[in-house]
């Protein structure tokens, strides 16, 4: 009878460690940037996140983060993505905009870097794990500002489909300062991306400018499935289709970066 007790312990034992870690729920909170500004961030936890991404969407970055975790406007590559991070055991924070409004023009500038700082910091009081920056479109002028600027907060930057040609934002990730940039960084592209202000060769502009990233890679992507406009978030600009094969690779190339 003791042996038959030991031996269901030890298989009760078993079946607790290989069973999943319970998910985390998600986080909202309202951080204060200074007398009557804000923005609004949501996280979703992993359990012991091996990294925390911050997600910074692109266009006017105009997404609703509801009391409950859920988002408005969420058509946006990163942020309709945002669950697939926590099933690789990497914690996700998506940034509103400030006080609600269009982040247009605003990306580049010290005032967003301190913004940026304010949800860097949140998410390191949640988790001792590496952050990295990752911004899509209009959204890699705020991870290439990000990278620049607080880099002593940053454990790397990743750019996708990034914005380096004039648009109807009036910056690019070039004025951002990219080439102070000094932590790992990894631009991605998609071949098929007919938008205007993302044009894919740019990519090597781009690593060019950041000789002195300890890392740095230009990797290319292939998928043509559109439905709207080309600079759309469901298109080759918002790698459709395709979109859990480049998470992967995004966070394959995290992986294997030193951490900080």
């Amino acid at each position: 009878m003791r042996g038959h007790f030991w031996r269901r312990a030890f298989v009760m034992i078993v079946l607790a460690l290989a069973r999943p870690a319970a998910a985390q729920q998600p986080i909202v909170a309202d951080l204060p940037l200074g007398p009557g500004n804000s923005e609004r961030v949501l996280l979703l936890p992993a359990p012991q996140p091996r990294a925390t991404v911050v997600l910074l969407p692109g266009g006017a970055g105009l997404i609703d983060i509801g009391s409950a975790g859920g988002v408005e406007r969420e058509g946006n590559f990163l942020v309709r993505t945002r669950d697939q991070w926590v099933a690789r055991g990497i914690s996700a924070l998506v940034v509103g905009p400030l006080n609600g409004s269009s982040l247009l023009g605003l990306r580049h500038t010290p005032a967003y870097a301190a913004a940026l700082a304010a949800a860097i910091d949140f998410a390191r009081s949640r988790a001792n794990a590496p952050v990295w920056l990752i911004g899509t479109s209009q959204g890699s002028v705020a991870a290439a500002n990000g990278a620049a600027h607080l880099p002593g907060r940053v454990a790397g930057v990743v750019l996708t489909s990034s914005v380096t040609e004039r648009s109807r934002s009036g910056e690019t990730v070039f004025d951002a300062d990219p080439g102070t940039i000094t932590v790992p960084t990894l631009v991605v592209s998609n071949q098929f991306d007919t938008c205007g202000a993302s044009p894919p060769a740019d990519g090597n502009r781009l690593i060019a400018a950041r000789a002195r990233s300890p890392r740095r890679e230009f990797i290319l992507v292939a998928s043509s499935a559109l439905r709207g406009d080309p600079c759309d978030a469901y298109s080759p600009h918002g790698y459709l289709g395709i979109e859990d094969q480049v998470i992967q690779r995004i966070a394959d190339w995290i992986a294997a970066s030193p951490t900080r």
